[in-house]
Parts: C-alpha cells; structure tokens; sequence
C-alpha cells in the first residue's frame, strides 16, 4: 500500500504537467501494486487450491467457529501446498471464509488458504484476497515463479544482515564448548563449533583459510530448523554475529537462520542478489 501511494503522489505531481504522463504513471502504479498485493498473498498462503463449494456453513471438522461463516469444499486441483496438503486433492475439506461474498453452492473457485486445523479431515482459513477466482492457464506456473521472487526477497534480507558470506566445507563439526550450554531451558540452542575451510570470500572480508562457526544441535522445535553442520558438507555460509537469543549469547559467527546454510547450486542467484546490495 506504502508503493502505491508514492506511486500516487509522484503521478499528482505529473499531472499539473502533462496529462499523459499521468495516467501512464498511474497505470504503471497499479500494475505493480496489483503485483506486490498478489505475491503478499501467495506468500501468505500454503495451500492453494480450485475446489467446489459442496455446502454453505457446513464443516467436517471437530471445531465450534461461532460468527465465522465455513464451507465444505472439494478440492478439485492442488495448484500449489506443502506437504501433506498435495494429498487432499479429491477429498472434502473445511474451509474457513474470510467474506462470503459472491460464494454459490456448486460453484468452483480458486482458494487463497493456510493451515488452521489438523484431525481426521482438514481444515484451512482463507486468506483474504482479491485474486481471479476462476482458475487461469498459468496460474500454477504464476505461483512457482513467485515463490521463487518471495523466497529471493527473504535471502536478500539474510544477505544484508550477514557480515561475511563465503563459499567453503565444512572439515570438523560437532564441537563442544562451554557457550552457555550449562543453562537451564528447554530452548537452550545447546551450541556446537564447526570449522569451516574458505573456499572464497562473497561478502566481507578475512584473510583466514578456516573460520570457526556456532550452530545449534538442539532439536527442539525452536531450533529443529536451525542449519546442523556436518563434516564434510559443502555450502555458501552467511555467517551472522549476534544472532542468538540475549539470553544465550556467543562470541563468534553463526549460522542459525534456516536460510544461513545455502547450496552451491545457489551460487549465481546468491552473486545476483549481492550485486543489488
């Protein structure tokens, strides 16, 4: 919403100038709000589905939803989900309407949703939006490229935070320390030292041939997604300081970020995305 109204207020200027140039400065606005508006909430969503409203303020799941309005919908085509959500298609689940707005028993649409309820049937909220709800040609193809550009969006933000990305492997892992791992919490990272071998430099600088590295080996669900080093593994390390809770500081780099530990294979996206910087 903030780009469209600077988009606005940069099209007012222009019109006091030259009429043309307005309306062209306008469209090009809505074009790319319209585009923002529809990767926020591809991004919002986790499963994506054309599906049949079968009937109106009706669920299938154990869940009492006083002043909301729930549809029983078949899902005709998975376009786009996590797992296990690839397997609900043909089957009947709960969807939770964020408008019940132009919705007809009978009638197929595209649905906008993220998980909500898990049990012997499925439940999902929509997210609201204002997307074309027949189902276009392209659309899946629409989604996976989007998914690409929000997922680049986020590496751009991790890049930006990193104080030094190299490309490396790591030649020991699994080393204990004394980084608060005494601590009692069951959301203790219970850090562990890597050493990875620098390969090159991306980012920063350092004139050392290994650098020493923190990550978590604890499992807890906190921590289950957080990068687990391994002897021998070959990566791009955006290696971060001060990244750990207050209340579990570590003196050194580290890789605690999902998106921290990243495969050569990324290198060319990675190069691209630093170039903007």
């Amino acid at each position: 919403m903030r780009t469209l109204h600077i988009c606005l207020d940069r099209g007012h200027a222009l019109l006091h100038k030259h009429v043309g140039l307005f309306f062209f400065a306008l469209l090009s606005c809505l074009i790319v709000f319209s585009q923002e508006n529809s990767r926020t909430i591809i991004a919002k969503s986790n499963f994506i589905f054309y599906g049949t409203i079968v009937k109106m303020n009706a669920s299938n799941i154990e869940v009492n939803t006083p002043g909301s309005i729930t549809a029983l919908v078949k899902v005709e085509k998975v376009i786009d989900a996590v797992d296990p959500y690839q397997l609900m298609e043909g089957k009947e689940i709960t969807v939770l309407l964020a408008t019940v707005s132009n919705r007809k028993e009978k009638v197929a649409q595209v649905f906008y949703t993220t998980g909500w309820y898990y049990g012997k049937t499925l439940g999902v909220k929509e997210v609201p939006n204002v997307q074309v709800k027949n189902l276009q040609d392209g659309l899946k193809d629409k989604i996976a490229k989007e998914r690409i550009n929000i997922h680049n969006d986020s590496l751009q933000v991790e890049l930006k935070r990193a104080v030094l990305v190299i490309r490396g492997v790591v030649i020991e892992s699994d080393i204990r320390g004394k980084e608060n791992n005494s601590r009692e919490s069951e959301h203790n990272p219970e850090y562990k030292r890597a050493v990875i071998q620098v390969q090159t430099v991306l980012k920063g600088q350092t004139t050392s041939k290994q650098v020493n590295v923190y990550y978590s080996s604890s499992d807890d669900v906190m921590w289950s997604n957080s990068p687990k080093l391994t002897k021998g593994q070959e990566g791009i390390f955006l290696l971060q300081v001060r990244q750990g809770p207050s209340i579990f500081p570590v003196n050194g780099y580290t890789v605690l970020d999902n998106r921290d530990v990243q495969s050569p294979n990324n290198l060319q996206t990675i190069l691209g995305l630093l170039k903007k910087q």
